[in-house]
């Protein structure tokens, strides 16, 4: 009974702190995945990405589609820190659209990369976003 307790002690304490964690766990199609990662070149780009996406791309604009039940074929599971407020943003449009924080992601990003194949203007303040946000640490 004391070994129960102890995990549903934990489990209620893990969901009541979850809002102040700032990362996600996202599984994305295998083809927006490599388009991404054509577009990062450093450890930390894409949670830059998904930031830069969600600030360029508007909540109406964005045909959600749902990833799970789709029958897409996902990578792998990775986390993300974007924030807490970022992710706190996520979660209550996700609340509101009825789907999950992954399905938007997905949705913003396959957005943003039309977008971004139509304006070069686009890609280079994206270039220009990421070489800004990366430290220069030697490697």
């Amino acid at each position: 009974m004391a070994v129960k307790k102890k995990t549903v002690t934990a489990i209620k304490d893990a969901r009541a702190t979850a809002d102040d964690k700032p990362g996600i766990t996202l599984r994305l199609p295998i083809e927006l995945r490599e388009e991404i990662t054509e577009a990062s070149r450093v450890k930390g780009d894409l949670a830059r990405i998904v930031l830069f996406a969600l600030s360029q791309v508007d909540r109406e604009a964005a045909k959600i589609q749902q990833t799970r039940k789709a029958g897409l074929e996902l990578s792998n599971p990775q986390l993300l820190h974007v924030g807490a407020a970022a992710r706190n943003a996520l979660k209550e449009w996700a609340e509101a659209e009825g789907v999950s924080i992954n399905a938007i992601v997905v949705s913003v990003l396959e957005e943003l990369f039309e977008r971004l194949k139509k304006s070069k203007a686009l890609r280079e303040e994206l270039t220009l976003e990421l070489r800004a946000r990366r430290s220069f640490t030697p490697q």
